[in-house]
């Protein structure tokens, strides 16, 4: 049950580097990367309100305005699903000790 909890704090982590591979490929590839994006795109969806400010600035450094842009839109997000997650199995934790004296 343990492995079990800890896989699924990691999947939003593991959801969030398959997109990232995908987009960076699809981008050398010159494949069209709008499909793979819009699913990134799906993943921040939730934490939009709190990503959508211009946290950075407008950088001028190809790279590091890219790291920036996955950063924003795929491993944030990953750590707030991350997060709630794991408060959420631990609340449920904390009720199931508690109901079961």
């Amino acid at each position: 049950m343990i492995w079990t909890k800890r896989l699924l704090v990691a999947l939003p982590f593991a959801i969030a580097a398959v997109l990232t591979v995908l987009i960076t490929a699809s981008d050398r590839f010159h494949l069209v990367r709008e499909h793979i994006a819009g699913y990134g795109f799906l993943f921040s969806a939730p934490w939009a309100r709190l990503l959508d400010h211009d946290w950075f600035g407008h950088i001028h450094n190809r790279r590091l305005e890219a790291a920036i842009v996955y950063t924003t839109i795929l491993w944030i997000p990953a750590f707030l699903y991350s997060g709630c997650l794991w408060l959420l199995i631990h609340f449920m934790g904390h009720l199931k000790g508690r109901h079961s004296h």
